[in-house]
Order: structure tokens, then sequence, then C-alpha cells
């Protein structure tokens, strides 16, 4: 029997294999039952543990695969020292040789090791998720792209980063561009950290104006805002936002959901030909997709009001917490009712 995230984490590791990917890890399909899963992840990361330990021993010069600790690059041999005492170096291109072969290999694994960690994440990822793959295959130049990205950080932070675009693209090829891939190879860790706080005030793919007071105590202050804009994030900042307007889900009513990360906004009305305007900052494509990498829920006084403000409008408004289940739906529970006289 199945259980949830099986048919992903097959899809996941087809594909890795198919294109020698991930070759420090054992395939996930070789163990199909989880605590087995489990035991065998257990001894890989000691493994890949133990694997940085001696990469970290090869690249200062402590250990070597070939040479003894104390053989250096650069020696001066006797005949070389003149009568003053002043060295003249040779290079002993033999030790050089080895030197280099050295320092590739300790490079190469160091690489290895940072991909099978990404990769370990992803599929902890995908091992708890309901949801179908998709049956469009990842792109050979998409993949070769993020294991070469993956291989460059070392740092738990961005490891954890690019495990979840992984396992995101295997979910739905296309989730990330290559655009969104470069743009996340060259951020910072305190850009990150602004974009992770940014994120949790996104609601339908836009941020809400007029909310102040709950975007600056997160520290998003309007010069923050513009930074988000100036590096590809946001748009309409310097213009004091846009307008958008959304129009109905259901031709017999009005009916609108507004997702925002685990809870949605669910707008009704009777009269189908009902609009519902918002002044907001709206996401750009690489925007929408680097903050889909958050893994912060809503800031919920924020999202309800967001939601009160509907509900001022005449329409009848909900809250649910939503549970993603293919890129085009899925489920809401939970359902609350927006109480206006809670302000009150």
């Amino acid at each position: 029997m199945d259980y949830p995230g099986e048919k992903l984490l097959l899809k996941m590791w087809e594909t890795l294999a198919e294109k020698g990917i991930g070759s420090l890890l054992v395939p996930w399909q070789e163990k199909r039952l989880a605590d087995a899963r489990v035991e065998i992840r257990r001894k890989e990361m000691l493994a890949l543990a133990q694997a940085e330990i001696e990469v970290d021993s090869i690249k200062s010069g402590r250990s070597s695969f070939q040479l003894k600790p104390e053989v250096k690059l650069l020696n001066a041999p006797s005949d070389k020292i003149d009568k003053q005492g002043r060295v003249e170096p040779t290079i002993d291109l033999t030790e050089l040789a080895t030197a280099v072969g050295n320092n590739d290999f300790s490079e190469s694994i160091r690489k290895e090791t940072n991909v099978a960690k990404s990769i370990l994440v992803a599929e902890n990822i995908l091992s708890q998720d309901q949801q179908e793959p998709s049956d469009t295959l990842i792109e050979d130049d998409w993949l070769f792209s993020w294991r070469d990205y993956a291989g460059r950080v070392s740092g738990k932070e961005l490891q954890d980063l690019w495990g979840r675009i992984l396992a995101g693209e295997v979910k739905q090829p296309g989730s990330y561009s290559m655009r969104t891939l470069e743009f996340l190879k060259g951020l910072s860790k305190s850009e990150a950290e602004l974009i992770s706080k940014a994120a949790r005030f996104v609601i339908d793919g836009r941020i809400y104006r007029e909310k102040e007071e709950f975007l600056e105590g997160d520290g998003l202050y309007f010069s923050k805002l513009l930074f988000l804009q100036d590096i590809g994030i946001l748009s309409g900042v310097e213009a004091l936002g846009l307008t958008t307007t959304y129009k109905t889900q259901d031709k017999s009513k009005y009916f609108k959901g507004l997702v925002a990360s685990n809870k949605i906004i669910l707008i009704e009305h009777e009269d189908k030909n009902k609009t519902v305007e918002a002044n907001v900052y709206l996401l750009t494509r690489v925007g929408a997709e680097v903050l889909k990498l958050a893994s912060f829920g809503v800031h919920d006084d924020y999202l309800d009001s967001v939601a009160k403000d509907y509900a001022k409008k005449g329409f009848n408004v909900k809250t649910a917490d939503f549970i993603q289940q293919t890129s085009e739906s899925g489920r809401y529970f939970n359902t609350k009712e927006v109480n206006l006289e809670e302000n009150i």
C-alpha cells in the first residue's frame, strides 16, 4: 500500500538516477518501507558528515589521499639559497599535480555532499505530500543548473532552500524558472530573511497596502518594500501601489478564494456581477516563485484585517485552513465566519 508522498518520491529518484545526480545516496525506491528509509538515511547522514571532515582535512593540508601532510608545494633546496640567505623558490611539478588532484578531489566530494543534503531535504518534504505527481518531466538544463547551484552551498539554511526548490519542481515542473534559480544563486542571508518576512503578508500574489501597522511591526518599512522592488520581488511600490480587481470564480454567484500560504479568505455575494477591488503591491513572477519557498505561515492578524475589510463592503467572508493539492486546486477546512462585531 502506498503511503503519502510515495509517488512523488519515486518520480524524484527516477529523475535523479537517470541523470546521475545524488550518487552518494541510496535511491529511495530500493527500500520502500518508511522505517527502513529513515535508518538508511541516518547512516548516510553520518557518512556525509565524515566526508565533510575528510574534505576539510584535505583542503587544509592536514591529510592527503596520496601525500604525507608535511609535503609542500614550494620548497627551497640548499643549492637555491644564495650567500645573502635569499631563497629562490622552485615548484615541484609532481607535487603540484598531486596537490591539484587533492583539491579537485576534495572539491568534488564537497559539492556531492552538499547536493546530497539538499536532496534529503526534498525527500523529507515529498514524503509528507499527498499531491499527485505531474506527467511533465523536469528539463535537463534546469536539473543540471540546480545541481551546480546546490553543490556550492554548505550552510544548512541554503541547503534547505535548494531542497525545497527541488521538491517544488518535482511536484510541478516549471514552478521555478531558470531566472529564479539565477536570482537565488546570488541571494544573501539578509535578503533571504527580508523575503521571508514579506512572504507572511502575501495574499493571492499581492501585499495589501494601508496595512502599515502590521508590515512595520515586522520591520517591513516603505524603504524595505522599495528594496524588494529594486531586487525584482515586488512591483508598483514607487507608484504607491496598484489596484487589482477580482472577478467571480462561480457563474451562479460571486465567489472568490484568496490563498495565503496555509490559509484562505473566502468571499461570497449573491450578486454574481459583483467585483472586489484592492490596493496592493504586486509580486513579480520571480517574486511569486521565490516567496513560495518561505516556510512561514501567513500573519494571522494581517489576514483577519484584510478579511474584515471585505466584510465591511457587504460581502459574506470566511477564513479557513488551506492545503494545496495540485498546481491548480486545493481544499479548505476549519472554516470560520468573519465577525465585524469583534472590532467593537
